[in-house]
């Protein structure tokens, strides 16, 4: 599918979730395409674009601020290209969201 297919098909909404998640899962999927799919509603697809390592830099810093599921937070802390600083960032927040809902690290 080139680039241009794609996004008639997108913004006509005539993509099924399976085909979006496939696009986002594979290695070989332009930036561009992963660019648009990153702000998806569907918060799988989001994921996939997240262990996507295709996916930019700039998108992943974008999807590590995602409010709506924190799965897409987990796939960009372990995407290998995320910045150390942004996997700082995850982990720091994941530790205050677990003492806020009284999980605690004894160790």
């Amino acid at each position: 599918m080139t680039i241009k297919e794609f996004e008639i098909q997108y913004a006509l909404g005539s993509m099924s979730d399976t085909c979006r998640v496939n696009l986002a899962i594979h290695k070989r999927t332009a930036k561009k395409i992963l660019t648009i799919l990153s702000t998806n509603e569907y918060w799988y697809v989001r994921c996939q674009v997240a262990g996507n390592l295709n996916t930019p830099v700039k998108i992943l810093v974008a999807l590590s601020k995602d409010v709506h599921h924190a799965s897409v937070r987990i796939y960009v802390r372990e995407n290998p290209n995320t910045p150390k600083e942004i996997i700082e960032k995850l982990l720091k927040d994941a530790r205050q969201k677990d003492h806020e809902n009284g999980y605690y690290d004894y160790n």
